[in-house]
C-alpha cells in the first residue's frame, strides 16, 4: 500500500510542477502582449495629446485676438501690453477683455511672440497680434498661414 501511495503522490507532485510551469509561460505571454499593445498605442496617444494642444492653441489665440480687437474698438488704439487686456479701468466700469494671461500650450510659457505696430516716431504703439514661439509643425495647415505653430 505504501508503494502505491508513493506513486500517486509523486504523480501529483509532477503534475503540480507542470502546472506551475504553464502558469509561468502564460504570465510571460500576457506581459509580452501588454508590452506590444502599449508600444502600439503610445504613438496614437501622443498624437491625441498633440491634437488637443493644437485645439487649445487655436482657442487661446482666438481669445487673445478677440480681446485685442475689442480693446481697439473701445479705445481706438492697440493695447501696449497683454496685461492691459486683463483690467481696463479707463471707463466708468472696469472692463476685462481677458480673464487671465494664457500660457502657450505648445511651449508651456507665457512668452508669446508679439506683433507690434509702430507710430510715426518709431515708438511701439501697441500689440496687433501674437503667435506661439514653437518651431514645430502642426497637423493642420491653417489657410494662408502655413502649418508651423509660430505662423498661426
Amino acid at each position: 500500500m505504501n508503494h502505491e501511495r508513493g506513486t500517486v503522490s509523486s504523480a501529483i507532485c509532477r503534475r503540480s510542477s507542470n502546472q506551475e510551469g504553464m502558469t509561468y509561460v502564460g504570465l510571460l505571454l500576457a506581459i509580452t502582449l501588454i508590452g506590444i499593445a502599449t508600444t502600439a498605442l503610445t504613438p496614437m496617444w501622443s498624437t491625441m495629446v498633440r491634437r488637443d494642444k493644437e485645439a487649445e492653441l487655436l482657442f487661446r489665440l482666438g481669445e487673445y485676438r478677440r480681446a485685442i480687437a475689442l480693446y481697439r474698438q473701445d479705445h481706438g488704439r492697440y493695447p501696449a501690453k497683454l496685461e492691459d487686456l486683463l483690467e481696463d479701468k479707463t471707463q466708468l466700469q472696469v472692463r476685462r477683455y481677458l480673464r487671465r494671461i494664457y500660457r502657450d500650450p505648445m511651449t508651456g510659457q507665457t512668452d508669446w511672440k508679439l506683433d507690434f505696430i509702430v507710430d510715426k516716431t518709431g515708438a511701439i504703439a501697441g500689440i496687433t497680434d501674437l503667435h506661439s514661439r514653437s518651431e514645430a509643425e502642426g497637423f493642420m495647415n491653417i489657410a494662408g498661414k502655413g502649418n508651423r505653430y509660430r505662423d498661426w
